[in-house]
């Protein structure tokens, strides 16, 4: 029985509220994961994720920035993975061969959050993340950019402004892969093959062929 996996567009601790509060219900224990953060002030991180669960309710958090350190994640509620550069937290998820971890925690059941590039590894590929407001650059070296693909082959644009439709639509035409667009005040909820949106903003669906809308709290019905 899969878990839940709720992919974020990357927002601010306001932005994110409403989110964070769904995914924090009947949730006492999270794996927090900040090694995409770029200037690695990983304690830095731990502050701020800290007080932004606390805006919602008090609970565990033990943070991990060394993927090859023997961890059982099945001990935690949720496992959380933030944002920063996605191809160093790919590269470094990869190395590890934590993605595999990842993958089964979250197919037996396992709760994972993940917020800008902590979504944007469960795609098809990470080529989103060069693309966009908040673009990344590949400074670490990484060849292999798939993902860990749970989203049927589609992928995922975070930070998402309505301005970039027309560039996320060329992409979708040349690579013929599907892209959910989403803005940093939404998200995505996927339970097995269910998705909701999630969030203030609309999350919307660039196809090869066309263009969907979907408003907060809408179920993702198309699977082209």
């Amino acid at each position: 029985m899969t878990g839940k996996l709720f992919l974020t567009g990357g927002g601010d601790e306001k932005q994110s509220f409403e989110i964070d509060k769904i995914f924090l219900k009947n949730i006492k224990s999270v794996l927090y994961i900040p090694i995409a953060w770029k200037n690695e002030n990983y304690e830095g991180c731990l502050k701020w994720f800290k007080e932004s669960m606390l805006k919602h309710k008090k609970i565990r958090i033990n943070m991990l920035t060394n993927l090859y350190r023997r961890v059982t994640l099945s001990n935690y509620d949720a496992v959380y993975i933030g944002g920063g550069n996605t191809y160093k937290l790919l590269k470094k998820i990869k190395d590890s061969h934590f993605d595999k971890k990842l993958i089964r925690y979250y197919q037996n059941g396992g709760t994972v959050y993940g917020g800008s590039a902590g979504a944007i590894i469960w795609g098809k590929d990470v080529s989103s993340a060069s693309r966009g407001v908040d673009s990344d650059k590949n400074n670490v070296g990484l060849e292999d950019i798939t993902g860990l693909n749970i989203l049927n082959g589609k992928n995922i644009q975070c930070h998402f402004k309505d301005n970039q439709t027309n560039k996320e639509i060329r992409y979708a035409r040349y690579t013929k892969t599907s892209i959910f667009a989403v803005p940093e005040e939404s998200g995505l909820l996927i339970k097995g093959n269910k998705i909701k949106v999630l969030g203030t903003k609309p999350v919307t669906l660039i196809t090869s062929k066309k263009i969907i809308k979907y408003l907060p709290n809408k179920m993702i019905e198309e699977q082209e």
